[in-house]
């Protein structure tokens, strides 16, 4: 209770036992917040496994640190730190990118197949018969899905992307109305 007192009061610590850190680290994650810890020496393993993130050093680092973590500086450097999120929202975005236009693509092709088979099923006699023969599809698909989709995995990160709020950490992949735009665009 002591410790849970402390982290709502004060932000910085001194001489700190590793037991701890680690009851540091859990009086924060209750608090809702979304905990990084660095660390290198192997009294800062358990918080380090602890954290949502725990950031070694890589040089410095002790080989405990290193395994309880889930980054690694590998130059010891915290500004790598920023780059790093900064790359790793960046390939998010391209994902969630990719995702919302493999999908709405292929909900279109789908729904123009079933339109039509349902259509020749209603009322054989117009001839309507299935638009495409499914070498068909895969064909249209390998030449309208996979090109544009390495172009937009590939992408450079956004210049106002280190501008947003950190995603929620029980986001679902498809939160924000993904799902909306990629029926949406799937149906036009």
């Amino acid at each position: 209770t002591k410790i849970k007192k402390a982290v709502r009061e004060y932000t910085v610590f001194g001489r700190v036992t590793p037991k701890q850190k680690q009851k540091l680290v859990q009086a924060l994650k209750k608090q809702g917040h979304t905990v990084a810890m660095t660390g290198d020496g192997v009294n800062d393993a358990p918080a380090l496994k602890t954290a949502d993130i725990g950031c070694a050093m890589g040089i410095t680092g002790t080989d405990v640190a290193k395994n309880a973590a889930t980054m690694i500086l590998t130059d010891d450097n915290f500004a790598t730190i920023i780059q790093s999120i900064k790359q790793g929202r960046g390939i998010f975005d391209n994902i969630q990118k990719d995702v919302q236009f493999l999908l709405s693509s292929n909900i279109g092709e789908v729904l123009a197949i079933f339109l039509a088979s349902i259509i020749a099923l209603i009322n054989p006699s117009w001839g309507f018969g299935v638009p495409l023969l499914p070498i068909h599809l895969l064909w249209i698909n390998l030449i309208t899905d996979a090109l544009p989709a390495f172009a937009i995995g590939l992408e450079p990160v956004e210049d106002d992307i280190m501008d947003r709020k950190p995603r929620e950490k029980d986001e679902g992949f498809f939160a924000n109305g993904l799902m909306v735009k990629v029926i949406w665009q799937g149906v036009m």
